[in-house]
């Protein structure tokens, strides 16, 4: 069981690490689009995609209907 503090923390923590990964994929790619480097660009096309979900996953703001 995890309380209310533990839960949120996590949740920041998450957030974090998906900025971060959004961040890195986006310099990434437009680091490696002027070498033309198809890996790279795959590699931080999986970051940013890696990142989205990282803060979807996060909670982000709650609707009004839903019950956790």
């Amino acid at each position: 069981m995890t309380n209310e503090r533990g839960m949120s923390v996590g949740s920041y923590v998450l957030r974090l690490v998906g900025g971060v990964a959004v961040i890195v994929g986006i310099l990434g790619f437009f680091g490696t689009l002027t070498e033309g480097n198809i890996v790279g660009l795959v590699l931080s096309v999986i970051f940013v995609v890696g990142g989205i979900v990282a803060l979807k996953r996060s909670g982000g703001t709650r609707r009004a209907g839903e019950v956790a």
